[in-house]
């Protein structure tokens, strides 16, 4: 027969036993909640920033369809850009690559390639300070270029019948904040248009002759 003690220590190992396991039960749950979390963080920062980047590329050919083949086209389209990229964390330094402006085919898709004859393409270099600085290279003027290639604005049609169809191509990447916690890679967009994300939006341009 077991005794007094005997059943005591035997009650308070069970005991033990159970805290043990709800210990561990508790880490595994804690870590799958954890990775959920920070998941749902991950991939709430990321559609941020594709809906950011998707406003700009929109704004940009919202202005390229307005402006037409006037001169100061490109540049009215990159300030466009600047101004919603502006929300993006650190202005976008280190996660827009390029832009490009380029006459779209009837799949939206640059007619003749980017680069090619129908394509313009400007590098995004933030600067921040005082006075007339430019985010672009190269960087156009109000009066006319230097332009990223030669698909310049006052080759772009602009007459009833006749009318382009003006693209946007922001190119740019993503890095995971959780550093690894989420089986994520980095969209790296170390070697564009390679390992990068592209946001794309196409617009008839505006008859001019009026």
């Amino acid at each position: 027969m077991p005794t007094m003690r005997s059943r005591l220590n035997t009650l308070r190992d069970n005991r033990a036993s159970e805290r043990g396991s709800s210990m561990i039960e508790f880490a595994i749950v804690a870590t799958l909640l954890l990775m959920i979390v920070f998941g749902i963080v991950e991939f709430g920062l990321a559609f941020r920033d594709r809906l950011t980047v998707g406003n700009a590329s929109q704004s940009a050919a919202r202005v390229g369809s307005a402006v037409g083949n006037g001169a100061e086209a490109d540049l009215r389209m990159l300030q466009a850009l600047e101004q919603t990229l502006a929300n993006l964390p650190s202005s976008g330094i280190g996660v827009v690559k390029y832009v490009e402006f380029y006459r779209a085919d009837a799949n939206g898709n640059p007619d003749g390639g980017c680069p090619g004859p129908n394509c313009v393409r400007y590098a995004y270099h933030y600067q921040d300070g005082p006075g007339p600085l430019c985010d672009w290279n190269p960087c156009p003027t109000a009066t006319g270029g230097p332009y990223g290639g030669p698909w310049i604005p006052n080759v772009r049609n602009v007459a009833v019948g006749n009318l382009d169809v003006i693209g946007v191509n922001v190119v740019f990447g993503h890095t995971w904040i959780t550093s690894g916690l989420v089986p994520l890679p980095d969209v790296s967009c170390n070697a564009p248009p390679g390992d990068c994300w592209v946001d794309t939006t196409t617009m008839r341009m505006e008859p001019q002759q009026f």
